[in-house]
């Protein structure tokens, strides 16, 4: 059953009415306060019968509110202890203000989110309704996102985001799927990015210059590392503006990808580019040829490989002789001298 997230607005709304010792309040002026403040946020009114109804639930447990007997007797309602208050799930002034400074970090963090990333933005609306002590109107979801709640990288995630938003170093447990054994890892976290369903960190290890990658579902522990934090030298907005996904080596040049789109696939490429500087190169009545600057590793094949035969590499040599292997490898697979061998 839907939770009414409008009835602790309007317990709060009630609240400071019964608290006020300037004028007394029949059901009538409870009820235009109500919905006095319900205007202000856009919400439907409420009717007489609903402000009855909060008023007898007021009386229960667990609220236990006791009116002014005398008051009553003249249809009023104040509570008959006037510096009792309803305790609502609300923010105290600290909370708010370290919900708000924690509002301005993951903006500044993360590059304008509200124009740029769908689940930011969604996020931190919802953030600074909360801090602004706005009512969400619907328990029903608006947004949905793609999650893996099984993923069991989802348990370090929060205990990293701190230790990044804080700047601080941790110690790791890391066990890679190519590693037989695990690893004892100090880094300096800098960066959290989800590719593929899967969260990746990136860090510095102690007494190593480049930056790593580690996928939080092979991180079997996190431990706080007291040692001074060193901060990142690169601006991971550039870091990721020439590469698919998260591989990234020093021996990974960037390189001039050119390809041969069919005009059916095309608009799905238009609309959802390779890179920001993917340009037009040629057209004609079948393909679209383009261009654009991007680090050859195994996310852009793979992705390469999810258009099947709509697309075609040109350029550069060595990604065009890799995609016809992988290419040649499967037809072997699903040769019908290869059916009949598997079915005998």
């Amino acid at each position: 059953m839907p939770i009414d997230r409008n009835k602790i607005l309007r317990y709060k709304i009630l609240n400071g009415c019964l608290q006020d010792m300037s004028r007394q309040y029949r059901i009538g002026d409870l009820l235009d306060c109500v919905n006095r403040e319900l205007e202000r946020y856009d919400l439907k009114p409420v009717s007489r019968r609903t402000i009855q109804l909060d008023l007898q639930t007021l009386q229960m447990e667990p609220y236990n509110v006791e009116f002014d007997s005398v008051l009553r007797e003249s249809n009023c309602y104040r509570y008959a202890d006037t510096s009792f208050s309803l305790e609502l799930l609300q923010l105290t002034p600290k909370d708010r203000d370290a919900l708000t400074r924690t509002i301005e970090v993951l903006r500044e963090r993360y590059s304008d989110p509200d124009e740029q990333n769908p689940q930011w933005q969604w996020m931190l609306t919802t953030l600074q309704s909360i801090a602004d002590d706005r009512p969400l109107e619907s328990a029903e979801p608006y947004v949905s996102f793609e999650n893996n709640e099984a993923y069991s990288g989802n348990v370090n995630f929060a205990t990293l985001l701190e230790s990044i938003i804080n700047r601080h170093p941790v110690e790791i447990r890391y066990k890679s799927f190519v590693q037989e054994t695990a690893e004892d890892k100090k880094i300096h976290p800098y960066y959290l990015k989800q590719y593929n369903s899967r969260w990746f960190l990136f860090a510095a290890v102690e007494g190593k210059d480049e930056i790593w990658n580690f996928a939080l579902d092979r991180i079997l522990r996190v431990r706080q590392w007291k040692h001074s934090y060193s901060p990142p030298q690169v601006d991971f907005s550039e870091y990721f503006s020439d590469m698919i996904g998260v591989s990234r080596n020093a021996d990974m040049p960037v390189e001039q990808i050119m390809l041969k789109v069919s005009n059916r696939r095309y608009p799905y490429v238009e609309t959802k580019p390779f890179s920001e500087k993917q340009r037009i190169v040629q057209h004609d009545g079948e393909t679209h040829t383009v261009a654009f600057p991007m680090r050859v590793n195994n996310e852009l094949v793979q992705k390469l490989l999810s258009f099947g035969d709509d697309i075609e590499v040109l350029q550069p040599q060595h990604l065009r002789q890799r995609m016809a292997t992988i290419v040649e490898e499967m037809t072997k697979r699903y040769s019908p001298a290869q059916k009949d061998c598997v079915g005998r």
